[in-house]
C-alpha cells in the first residue's frame, strides 16, 4: 500500500503530508490528577490520626522519623547524589531529631539548643552550602517541633492537630478545584505555572469553612480566633508549597524523593503543612490564641 502511495506523484504526496502543527491537539483534562490529589489528602489525614491518636511519646518518635527523612530529602535537593555516609547529612538528621525529642519530652524552648548546635556545625562543616542548608534545617525542624508541641496538650492536642491537617488539606483541595474551574491570572508562573489567583482564593474559602465546622461542631473553638487563624494557616500553607517548588526549580529537581510511589517524597506532600505549622507557632508565641 505504501508503494502505491508514493507512486502517485509529488502533488498527491504533498496533499497527504500532515505537519505536526496540523495534528489535532489532545484537549487538556482539567482534573486529570484528581486521583493523586485525593489519595494524598486521604494519606495525610490517615497519617495524622494514626500518629497522634496515641500519647505524646509515640507522636514524638513518629515525627522524629519524619524529620530525619525530610532532611535527607532536602539534602538530596541541595546536593544531588548525596551519600548516606556524608557527615553533614547526619549532622542535620541527628540534631533535628534531638530537637523534636526535646520538644516532646521537655518543651518547645528546649529545641533551641540542638538547633543552635546543628546550625553551628553546619557553618563549620558545610560553608559552601550554608545559605541553603542552614535555613532549610531550621525551617523543617522548627515546623515539626511545633507539630509535636501541639500534641503535648492532653485535652485539645489531638483536636488541634486534626484541625491543622484539615485546614492544610482544604487549602490544597480548594485551590485545586477553584483553579482548574475558573482559571485566570497565574499566582507565580515562574515557580508554579499551574497555580492561579482563583485557586489561592478558593483554598482560603475552603479553609475558612473548616474553621466554621470546628466552631459549629461545638468543639470549644473561639469564632473570633479560629476563623482568622484558619485563613492565616491556609495562606502560610500555600506559601510553603510555593517555597518548596521554587527551591526544587532552582536546583532542577522534580521530586524531593520517591519515598511515596506516584506521589514523590515527604517534602512534596507535607510542604504546605510545614508552612502552616510555622504560622501557627508564630501566632501562638505572640500570644494571639487567647480570647
Amino acid at each position: 500500500m505504501h508503494r502505491q502511495l508514493w507512486r502517485a506523484g509529488p502533488a498527491f504526496r504533498g496533499r497527504c503530508r500532515i505537519s505536526m502543527a496540523d495534528q489535532p491537539k489532545t484537549p487538556e483534562v482539567k482534573f486529570a490528577d484528581l486521583g493523586v490529589r485525593f489519595a494524598s489528602a486521604v494519606f495525610l489525614i490517615a497519617v495524622a490520626v494514626l500518629a497522634f491518636w496515641n500519647d505524646i511519646a509515640f507522636a514524638t518518635l513518629f515525627v522524629s522519623l519524619g524529620a530525619g527523612l525530610m532532611l535527607w530529602e532536602y539534602r538530596r535537593i541541595v546536593r544531588r547524589g548525596v551519600s548516606l555516609t556524608e557527615p553533614v547529612l547526619w549532622i542535620t538528621i541527628i540534631f533535628s531529631v534531638l530537637a523534636v525529642m526535646m520538644t516532646g519530652y521537655i518543651s518547645l524552648w528546649g529545641a533551641a539548643i540542638p538547633m543552635a548546635v546543628g546550625v553551628a556545625l553546619l557553618a563549620w562543616r558545610d560553608r559552601d552550602n550554608l545559605r541553603w542548608m542552614g535555613p532549610g534545617f531550621v525551617y523543617i525542624t522548627l515546623a515539626l517541633c511545633v507539630l509535636v508541641d501541639m500534641r503535648r496538650t492532653e485535652e485539645t492536642g489531638l483536636l488541634t492537630v486534626l484541625w491543622m491537617i484539615l485546614v492544610v488539606v482544604a487549602a490544597d483541595v480548594g485551590g485545586y478545584f477553584a483553579g482548574r474551574t475558573f482559571g485566570g491570572p497565574k499566582l507565580w508562573p515562574k515557580v508554579s505555572p499551574k497555580k492561579t489567583w482563583s485557586g489561592a482564593i478558593g483554598g482560603l474559602v475552603l479553609a475558612l469553612c473548616v474553621g466554621l465546622v470546628f466552631w459549629v461542631g461545638g468543639w470549644g473553638a473561639n469564632l473570633a480566633i479560629i476563623l482568622p487563624l484558619s485563613v492565616a494557616v491556609a495562606v502560610a500553607s500555600q506559601a510553603g508549597d510555593l517555597l518548596e517548588s521554587s527551591i526544587k526549580r532552582h536546583f532542577g529537581v522534580k521530586d524531593s524523593s520517591a519515598l511515596i510511589p506516584g506521589h514523590g517524597g515527604l517534602l512534596d506532600r507535607f510542604d504546605g503543612l510545614l508552612g502552616g505549622l510555622l504560622m501557627f507557632g508564630l501566632v501562638e508565641r505572640l500570644g494571639l490564641l487567647t480570647g
